[in-house]
């Protein structure tokens, strides 16, 4: 008998320690998930302030003319790196005409850098029919990557200083408004 109630207490402990150690590495896993979610829904937002002077480049626009960024200096600044085959980035165009036209006359410059590949012919075409005001110019892959864009639309707004104030990835109308105040907050800066 105190061999059977010996056998029957062992099992018992057994199993206790088996749901115990169930219990502590599901208890690891859910909080491993947990902080996989935190970070990953900070990097999701792809908003971020960058210190530091935007890195200078001279590119030609679709029209054959020359721009440098670090000749801007004293006005701020627009780049939106961008694609014709990108819907978001087509539907942030005609926000970003009535941000140009209506700060163009306040020290705000606007370039948008096309990642397309290929003819720019394409660029051309589509930013006529888009009746785009602003310079266009063709990215070069050292342009994408000394800006470290991941995905488009990218917007980074440059201070009067050459200095990026902040980048953002994407464009809903959330984005749209941030942007009217942004570039109205920048404009108004005294440099």
């Amino acid at each position: 008998m105190d061999l059977v109630l010996t056998s029957v207490g062992s099992n018992l402990d057994i199993r206790y320690l088996y749901m115990k150690r169930y219990h502590f590495i599901s208890f690891l896993i859910v909080c491993v998930c947990i902080s996989w979610l935190f970070f990953l829904s900070h990097c999701a937002k792809e908003k971020e302030s960058s210190p530091g002077f935007a890195p200078d480049f001279t590119l030609k626009t679709i029209d054959g003319q020359e721009i440098t960024l670090s000749k801007l200096k004293g006005k701020v600044v627009l780049l939106d790196f961008w694609a014709t085959w990108c819907r978001p980035c087509r539907e942030s165009i005609p926000h970003l005409i009535q941000l140009y036209k209506a700060y163009r006359e306040n020290g705000f410059e606007m370039i948008g850098i096309s990642l397309d590949k290929g003819d720019t012919a394409v660029v051309r075409n589509f930013a006529k029919s888009m009746d785009i005001p602003y310079p266009i110019v063709v990215a070069t892959e050292e342009v994408a990557r000394d800006y470290r864009v991941t995905s488009i639309p990218t917007t980074f707004y440059i201070d009067k200083e050459g200095k990026i104030r902040e980048k953002v990835s994407g464009f809903n109308s959330m984005i749209a408004q941030q942007m009217n105040s942004k570039i109205a907050d920048l404009t108004s800066e005294k440099p």
